[in-house]
């Protein structure tokens, strides 16, 4: 690298040789005892503000919840039956005449023979006697939806990531500066041992911060800035009891038989038959119960049982919105160069003096880099005309001795910046200017570190100075 930059130094060493040894043709209208310079037209820069995309465009989502509606219905507790009651068969007594003795012949000479007989004789006729069976019941289980399934959405930010980015806003470009050689100069003509040095100005650059979207975790989709999931939930059911009938009930006719009364009675086996006399019958009244109605039974229709029940229908599912979120767009200013600054052809005339250090007579203060409106006055009235005319200055700055020898070189390089920056505030281009500091090393007086001084002494070496650098 130190070969590199000795070999370039010696180019433009030889380039400004070149360039100060040109034909006499140059320099036939120089008058002597004169000096001449050429004049640098500085850089021409654009400001621009140019658009960076700091966050993408994307998109959100909102959720609206699902809606549920209250809801009721009958639902069957207990089938409904049919109950029977029995009713008794029923009787009236009736009578009769039954035969007690029946009629004969009544013969005188043969009375008539008899026997006795028996026989069954109706005392209750047969009937039907009902039982009434109830109808037996079994207990059934069932289900029914008391809330419907729905959908349930979530949602969190989608992460961001920072991601730093290196933007241009003002390019690489270059400048020259003359230096003299210093005191080993071997030529008559100082000039001779001037070097040109191509100084190369780095391009500058601004960091800008983008948002990068990241990435949903599994089972999470990418809506926009978020990130949703969605989840089914389920319906709900409640299980109910029910008694069905297993056996309905019904009614068991019992058949009760005729009631019969044995009865003793004389038959005749024989008539008289001799002389005949006819002897009626005899009878008697007989009482039985009779039959009127039979048994049976009156039905009766047992209604269903219902109970209410309360349940949630589902009004409206659950649903997302997608809401478009524009982009974060910053301006970021930079700076493009239209034209690079370069040295006229045409020599202007100078004035000699100004080819060396001249006093800028700003009166600093004490430990002081500010300048005040006298300060900013002179400056007005001996650089800008210089400046405006084409003519790049250097800008060097001295401190007194007072003070450590690296504050004081700080300091005086801030006093050379304050009258940079102020003719910079006022148009000037910074290629137009350089500033050096060098503190207290360059004293016009004996006032060095641990010297009584005046005031006034010190104030000699507190100075100002500049120079035409072309």
């Amino acid at each position: 690298m130190k070969k590199n930059t000795l070999l370039f130094s010696l180019l433009l060493v030889f380039t400004a040789n070149m360039a100060f040894a040109q034909p006499e043709k140059d320099f036939k209208n120089f008058e002597s005892g004169k000096c001449y310079a050429k004049c640098y037209t500085p850089t021409t820069y654009e400001k621009m503000n140019v658009p960076v995309t700091i966050k993408a465009a994307s998109m959100r989502v909102e959720f609206t919840p699902a809606a549920f509606a209250d809801g009721s219905e009958k639902i069957l507790e207990k089938e409904g039956r049919k109950d029977y009651s029995p009713v008794a068969a029923k009787f009236e007594k009736a009578s009769k005449k039954v035969l007690v003795k029946d009629s004969y012949k009544v013969i005188k000479v043969i009375p008539a023979k008899f026997e006795k007989v028996t026989e069954k004789q109706l005392v209750k006729e047969a009937y039907k006697v009902a039982k009434v069976i109830p109808a037996t019941y079994k207990t059934e289980t069932f289900q029914k939806e008391i809330k419907p399934g729905y959908t349930v959405y979530e949602k969190k930010p989608v992460p961001y990531t920072t991601v730093a980015e290196k933007i241009e806003v003002s390019p690489k470009s270059t400048k020259i500066v003359h230096k003299r050689s210093g005191n080993d100069c071997q030529s008559a003509n100082p000039d001779d041992c001037i070097i040109v040095c191509k100084i190369d100005i780095p391009a500058q650059y601004k960091i800008i911060y983008k948002k990068v979207k990241g990435t949903c975790e599994d089972g999470w989709m990418l809506k926009g800035d978020d990130c949703v999931k969605t989840t089914k939930i389920e319906p709900v059911y409640k299980t109910y009891k029910k008694k069905v009938i297993d056996t309905p009930s019904k009614v068991v006719y019992t058949e009760v038989p005729e009631v019969y009364k044995t009865r003793t009675y004389l038959k005749l086996v024989e008539d008289a038959r001799v002389e005949e006399q006819v002897i009626p019958a005899v009878y008697k009244d007989w009482e039985y119960d009779k039959l009127v109605a039979d048994a049976t039974a009156t039905e009766t229709v047992v209604p269903d049982k219902y109970t209410n029940r309360s349940f949630k229908t589902l009004a409206s599912d659950a649903s997302m919105k997608e809401i478009d979120v524009p982009a974060e767009i910053i301006n970021v200013a930079k700076t493009k160069i239209l034209e690079l600054g370069r040295y006229s052809d045409e020599y202007r005339e100078v004035k000699c003096e100004l080819l060396d250090y001249n006093l800028l007579p700003i009166n600093w203060g004490f430990n002081s880099s500010k300048l005040d409106k006298k300060a900013k006055k002179i400056i007005d009235d001996k650089l800008l005309p210089l400046l405006k005319a084409g003519h790049r200055i250097e800008i060097v700055s001295h401190t007194d001795s007072r003070g450590s020898d690296s504050y004081n070189m700080a300091l005086s390089e801030r006093r050379a910046k304050a009258v940079v920056n102020y003719l910079i505030s006022k148009g000037i281009s910074s290629e137009m200017l350089e500033a050096k500091g060098f503190g207290e090393t360059m004293l016009k007086n004996n006032c060095s570190n641990g010297v009584p001084c005046t005031e006034e002494q010190h104030l000699q070496n507190r100075r100002t100075e500049f120079r035409i650098l072309n």
